[in-house]
């Protein structure tokens, strides 16, 4: 089960298709893909996402130690197929206290990635600095550049499997567990990653401003 569709970059309600149009349209941002996350059924949701999303469906494959998968979302519809995806996952920050981590996989001009980071637009601007951080997606060594994010959160992205990739992070200093050796699997590519999963309590952060 999901919640009613929204706009994937500012979470405004959406003018569903109709007669003169197939699109998902916001006030704001225009046509758009609705974005969904998961109320409940998170397994089966991200299960569903395996078999059919267009872009990656990134999981941790070990999970940080004493780490959850706490919400699950997508931006597409069933015609379609999701353009977007989006773990959240939540555990113990590395300097203390809990931290979250949202990691997104999304086409260009989707806007999901960018609305966690905090940032103004669909896509990440020019990424001129060297990159910061990096993890091992689907088996390759994937460079991530910081982005400019509000003071409560630390954002990264880079591109992996012709697509974003970004993980966001609360609070800013959790962004410390990309020092370990982060490795994220595409669960299109082997189904059984969810039935090594942990599932907890919802996080915080996937449909908040």
């Amino acid at each position: 089960m999901t919640a009613p569709p929204v706009c994937p970059a500012c979470l405004g309600a959406l003018d569903p298709p109709d007669v003169w149009s197939d699109r998902w349209r916001c006030g704001r941002h225009g046509d758009v893909e609705p974005f969904h996350e998961a109320q409940s059924s998170r397994e089966q949701l991200l299960r569903s996402l395996g078999r059919t999303s267009r872009v990656p469906v990134w999981l941790p494959a070990p999970m940080p130690v004493h780490w959850f998968a706490s919400g699950v979302g997508w931006a597409g519809d069933d015609r379609s197929g999701a353009h977007a995806t989006a773990l959240s996952t939540s555990g113990p920050s590395p300097v203390g206290g809990p931290a979250e981590m949202v990691l997104v996989a999304e086409s260009p001009r989707i806007g999901l990635g960018a609305r966690l980071a905090g940032l103004s637009g669909s896509d990440p601007e020019r990424l001129d600095a060297a990159p910061e951080a990096k993890v091992e997606a689907a088996g390759h060594p994937t460079a991530l550049w910081p982005v400019t994010t509000p003071p409560d959160r630390a954002a990264f992205v880079g591109e992996a499997l012709g697509v974003w990739l970004w993980l966001v992070l609360w609070p800013a200093d959790a962004a410390l567990i990309l020092l370990e050796q982060l490795v994220i699997e595409d669960m299109r590519d082997d189904a059984t990653l969810v039935d090594r999963m942990l599932f907890g309590a919802p996080g915080s952060h996937l449909s908040s401003p």
